[in-house]
């Protein structure tokens, strides 16, 4: 790969680290008003992860930020790096870290909107 080449991928390695994060959180903000319409219960009959999810909302999606703001400057360091090889291989760890952070955030996210409805359906 030349040098041209590289350098276009490490750009948009550094471009996509911040923003699987940020789509991560968008997504869990637009649809966090419906999903709560449709938890219906007694605060002291939800799970503690529902209830802690929907009440510090706000700080959770603060939290995934800061950690999207901490790898890409992660990401942004790994720039200067001469190595081609050592760059890439530094942004694709980085890029992995940001989709697993992504990931786990939704999955606490469907999960902490999972519980809720399931004891509702096995409800007898």
């Amino acid at each position: 790969m030349d040098h041209a080449a590289s350098r276009r991928l490490s750009l948009l390695a550094c471009a996509l680290v911040p923003a699987l994060p940020a789509v991560a959180g968008m997504l869990a903000f637009r649809s966090q008003p419906v999903l709560v319409a449709a938890i219906q219960g007694e605060p002291g009959r939800l799970p503690w992860l529902t209830n802690f999810y929907f009440n510090h909302f706000a700080a959770t999606l603060l939290i995934l930020l800061a950690l999207a703001a901490g790898l890409a400057l992660l990401a942004f360091a790994e720039l200067r790096r001469n190595d081609p090889a050592e760059r890439l291989g530094g942004l694709l760890v980085l890029t992995c870290a940001s989709a697993l952070t992504s990931v786990l955030y939704l999955g606490l996210f469907v999960l902490a909107v999972a519980l809720p409805l399931y004891a509702r359906l096995t409800a007898r």
